[in-house]
């Protein structure tokens, strides 16, 4: 008999270099493209989950806040994935928490589900592979199957269900890469990230990128593994002003960034022309993650804090993917 007893897990967002964006099969979230990424580590989301006898429904609480409709659904579904495997029918209490702004391009959604399924899996007494973990994360949300994995990770794109997974390209300590989080609005974006996805294909551009992304990602990936920051940082720019033109040109149009966002973009091409070398990138969202060495840290972060319409900055360096975690939310 399967023990149902509480787990707690917690999970890192993720910036990815190569990004996601329009999805081949919307169900699975498979997606058009392989992705690779980094994990934040303090940008983190802890879960608990407890399928308990004397439940009658699933509990989900997000942020101390009771949710219902779209977002219980999401979550909902991921339980009821593991009580199919797991071969039970127990209702769960679900609490999780963000340590930074939910909805509005942080990859919350990343780190959210990623951290219900390790916490639902080993609490309906699963004990799951990391490419099975990897797969039942990007059910829930595709750039989740990323940070289930340590360092820097490289999503395969796969063409079913069972080879869409996530698998390490090397791990956290590999380059001393750093992600300055530069938060320009902590607002919910207005078009969310699924909807993004969904309008993507109506770009006319959106067949052109596909046709570029393979040579992108190889070079990038390259880049990545000879520690070539200038290479590196050229790649990633043109691969996010990417993403924002196929968002911009779809119909309708999707706006994501705001005039701070540019701002800081003005601002760290600035920076480079004086060997200070920090690269943006953009989720679907307007705050801009900076991607520098740490010797160059302390200098961008400053220059960017004074930036008007910024309101705070996260620096993040690369971190071990989905962990258990004693600190249990109830």
């Amino acid at each position: 008999m399967i023990e149902l007893t509480k787990k707690s897990a917690t999970s890192p967002a993720n910036i990815a270099f190569i990004k996601y964006w329009g999805k081949k099969n919307s169900k699975l979230n498979i997606p058009y493209n392989n992705s690779i990424s980094m994990n934040l580590d303090s940008c983190l989301t802890t879960t608990t989950v407890h399928f308990m006898d004397n439940l009658k429904e699933d509990e989900v609480v997000i942020d101390c806040k009771k949710v219902e409709g779209e977002a219980r659904n999401r979550v909902v579904r991921i339980l009821d994935i593991v009580r199919t495997w797991a071969k039970i029918k127990t209702k769960a209490k679900v609490s999780s928490i963000n340590n930074f702004p939910s909805d509005a391009g942080v990859a919350s959604s990343a780190s959210a589900f990623s951290a219900l399924a390790l916490a639902a899996s080993s609490s309906a007494g699963l004990k799951l592979s990391k490419k099975k973990l990897s797969i039942l994360a990007r059910l829930g949300s595709g750039s989740a199957s990323r940070s289930v994995i340590s360092g820097f990770s490289e999503w395969k794109k796969g063409s079913t269900t069972n080879d869409s997974y996530a698998v390490q390209i090397e791990k956290p300590s590999y380059w001393d890469l750093r992600d300055i989080v530069t938060i320009v609005s902590s607002e919910k974006k207005e078009k969310s990230s699924t909807e993004g996805h969904g309008a993507a294909l109506t770009s006319p551009y959106f067949k052109e990128r596909q046709k570029e992304l393979i040579s992108r990602t190889n070079n990038l990936k390259k880049a990545f593994l000879r520690k070539d920051i200038d290479t590196f940082g050229k790649l990633l720019e043109e691969e996010t002003l990417d993403l924002h033109l196929i968002a911009m040109t779809s119909k309708p149009p999707i706006f994501y960034l705001n005039s701070t966002t540019f701002a800081v973009m003005q601002v760290l091409r600035e920076l480079r022309v004086k060997g200070i070398k920090g690269y943006y990138t953009m989720d679907a969202g307007p705050n801009v993650h900076i991607i520098c060495r740490q010797k160059d840290v302390d200098i961008i972060n400053k220059t960017i804090k004074r930036v008007p319409g910024v309101k705070s900055t996260i620096i993040n360096k690369a971190r071990v993917g989905t962990r258990f975690s004693n600190n249990h939310l109830f």
